[in-house]
């Protein structure tokens, strides 16, 4: 048993691994009351008068509501990082890293007008409209066996956020749909333009921070073999010599390919 729980969290790939361990360590720890969440939501008088500089970090560390809508948002947040971590970024740490740093940068920026003090589920949201941004005709189940494309997901959320939990709560999460259109405009340039330098990860941190991966068996004309620190995988070549794999979207996923989540399997459209 031990060893099975060893191999999934090494089989997460390192940044929702740092994020699902974050959020599992202060979920129980705040449930036991061996840390207090006072000191870890961002209270921005706090944090800048008082210098207690980490409480816009641990904010993203927080869930709200009840035991069971934290395991669900904690599951969730797994699930759609470790996606796009895998597929979008292809596992390159340092991107994706810098990718969570601008959306929870506008996230705490916009929430210091809202008054939100946690940061996950603005974040969560902020997830789920990038990965339906690429999955946008893949077909989610949601609750009560409702059936919709996943291009409709981060609105079906808020709209539960709304009726569920109030306009603050929405209001709170919805600053997650604005950092991440802003990170899809900057990246989504005028053809033969390339994208915004804000989104660029800058070189240092990818020299702190090297690709999850490295190449055992060098380039072939067909495929590369990647060994990553979380697993292994096949991706094709890159003609250009980039010396990065190509990069996915929802069109190259094999016909069939799905995601699991508490309301159900998500399919492509056509997939078995």
């Amino acid at each position: 048993m031990a060893n099975e729980i060893v191999d999934f969290i090494y089989s997460v790939p390192p940044i929702t691994r740092v994020f699902l361990l974050g959020t599992i360590g202060t979920t129980f720890g705040t449930l036991l009351n061996v840390i207090s969440p006072a000191w870890l939501i961002n209270y921005w008088p706090l944090t800048a008068y008082k210098l207690q500089l980490w409480r816009p970090f641990t904010a993203f560390f927080i869930v709200g509501g009840d035991p069971m809508s934290k395991l669900m948002e904690i599951y969730m947040f797994y699930t759609y990082s470790k996606d796009l971590e895998m597929e979008k970024f292809r596992g390159y740490t340092a991107d994706y890293l810098y990718f969570l740093t601008l959306l929870g940068s506008v996230i705490a920026g916009l929430n210091y007008f809202t008054g939100g003090v946690a940061y996950l589920a603005p974040l969560l949201v902020a997830l789920t409209h990038t990965w339906s941004q690429y999955n946008p005709e893949r077909i989610v189940r949601f609750y009560f066996g409702i059936t919709f494309k996943a291009k409709y997901l981060p609105a079906v959320l808020l709209a539960f956020k709304l009726l569920i939990e109030g306009k603050s709560s929405f209001l709170i999460s919805a600053t997650g749909v604005v950092a991440s259109y802003l990170y899809q405009h900057l990246e989504t340039s005028q053809p033969g333009t390339p994208p915004s330098p804000i989104i660029q990860t800058p070189q240092w941190m990818k020299k702190l921070l090297p690709a999850a991966w490295s190449v055992e068996s060098g380039w072939t004309t067909d495929t590369r073999h990647v060994q990553r620190s979380f697993g292994r995988a096949y991706y094709p070549s890159d003609p250009a010599g980039s010396g990065r794999p190509a990069s996915t979207s929802s069109n190259s996923r094999p016909e069939g390919s799905s995601v699991s989540f508490r309301w159900g399997r998500g399919h492509r459209l056509g997939g078995s």
